[in-house]
């Protein structure tokens, strides 16, 4: 099991669907074993959105503050300007 602080609310599904495991923002927790292995919970790790820590005050803080990597957008995605005649 590991202590996790979740930047987002959750829901983290067994390898087979069998079971999920919900983590809520801002909370510390731990997760089961079947949870901290899945190919998805390593994907928050890295992006930012669960943060392993142990259970001291320093790295509860220190993980709050770490910053959620943001996704890129793409060109289509933003504005068009607009044409001259």
């Amino acid at each position: 099991m590991a202590f996790v602080l979740s930047k987002a609310n959750i829901i983290l599904p067994s390898a087979d669907g069998s079971q999920t495991f919900p983590l809520h923002r801002e909370q510390l927790v731990e997760v089961p074993g079947w949870a901290a292995e899945t190919a998805y919970f390593k994907a928050l790790v890295a992006d930012g959105d669960i943060v392993p820590t142990n259970r001291s005050d320093k790295a509860v803080q220190d993980a709050a503050d770490k910053p959620v990597r943001k996704k890129k957008t793409a060109d289509w995605d933003k504005p068009a300007e607009p044409q001259e005649d």
